[in-house]
């Protein structure tokens, strides 16, 4: 499903646009989709595991060391919030460099539907997600969805599946 939520321009002020379109995926689709999406995830989590714990035990360690869990009320772990917070930023970061050098390392394997998909950081942050084959993007005002389509069969596909939505069913590809 192509889902697209975006705050647009209506005259003066703005409105929120939610569009849902059924996409088909053939089998060798949802393949790539799937290789795709696990070849940022897996890195992707290994960044933010490995650099975000990192970074919480040695601000933990360092800010108890430091004397900070001896200010304010006893039993506090300053020590501990700190390290979280500084961890969380620190995972963040690492996650997204983990991710854009395995995808660098992984172009040859995966070739341009690497670069076309969008990095796993920025889906998690717009609320985005990312099929193969498809790109959606609305217009300014928010009333037509251009769509393009890696190649023919796709689009005429979705054109079959989504024709009661549809006021003019156009589709090209790009073979």
């Amino acid at each position: 499903m192509l889902a697209v939520n975006k705050l647009v321009q209506r005259g003066r002020k703005q409105a929120q646009l939610s569009v849902k379109y059924q996409v088909p995926h053939c089998a060798d689709c949802a393949r790539s989709t799937k290789a795709i999406f696990l070849a940022s995830l897996i890195p992707f989590g290994l960044g933010f595991i490995l650099v975000g714990g990192l970074v919480f035990v040695v601000v933990v360690f360092g800010a108890m060391k430091a004397g900070l869990d001896g200010y304010g009320l006893p039993n506090n772990a300053n020590s501990l919030v700190l390290g979280a917070a500084l961890g969380l930023f620190a995972g963040i970061l690492g996650a997204f460099g983990f991710e854009v050098l395995a995808r660098i390392l992984l172009l040859p394997v995966f070739g341009q539907g690497l670069l076309r998909a969008p990095l796993l950081s920025a889906q998690l942050l717009s609320d985005a997600d990312s099929i193969a084959g498809l790109r959606g993007k609305p217009d300014r005002e928010g009333l037509q969805l251009e769509l393009t389509f890696s190649n023919d069969k796709i689009a005429s596909e979705f054109a079959e599946l989504n024709a009661g939505l549809i006021g003019k069913n156009q589709f090209q590809g790009n073979d």
